[in-house]
């Protein structure tokens, strides 16, 4: 995975489609980082150009307006990776898969395959925040708590998930605004 400023990775040939390669490997969503796929007789390695960007799992984000600020961001990239052919439930969410540019303040996915079956986004979402959750010192961790009832409902598009995020966000500006 993640090693001297490098990430790679070994997978199945038939984790990743031929669309999905082709897409990936452009570089054209610029929202996952490109990735350069080798393939030999057994074995099958992708490197993603991660210049700029380190995986979350590498920094401490103890703020909930951070944790809730990455999710907002997770969200619109699945979002947008649809556009792209990318099934959100296809990639796995984690701090080891989300990626960050602390100089510009973007935030990255890296395409890692989930490895089994997919059973939705939401189980990988829902796996992303109880993560965030474990770092969380300010006091604010049930707004996450709260988010992750939403998802768990499954009722909901990713594009309401992120319009419920945006609210909770707001809310979580108030109260801590009003307490200051």
């Amino acid at each position: 995975m993640w090693e001297n400023n490098e990430y790679r990775m070994c997978f199945r040939e038939d984790s990743i489609l031929d669309f999905e390669r082709a897409m990936l490997s452009s570089g054209e969503c610029s929202y996952l980082l490109p990735m350069m796929f080798i393939s030999s007789d057994s074995k099958h390695v992708v490197y993603y150009d991660c210049k700029g960007f380190v995986p979350l799992s590498r920094y401490t984000v103890d703020k909930t307006e951070d944790a809730l600020f990455i999710l907002e961001k997770v969200l619109i990239i699945l979002s947008n990776a649809l556009g792209y052919l990318i099934t959100p439930a296809k990639i796995s969410l984690s701090t080891d898969t989300v990626f960050y540019n602390a100089e510009t303040g973007e935030i990255k996915i890296a395409y890692v395959p989930v490895r089994e079956e997919p059973a939705g986004s939401s189980k990988n979402l829902l796996y992303l925040i109880s993560q965030l959750k474990a770092e969380i010192t300010d006091g604010y961790r049930s707004y996450l708590d709260r988010f992750a009832a939403v998802v768990y409902e499954n009722k909901y598009h990713l594009r309401e998930l992120t319009n419920r995020m945006g609210l909770l966000r707001r809310e979580l500006y108030q109260q801590t605004s009003a307490s200051s």
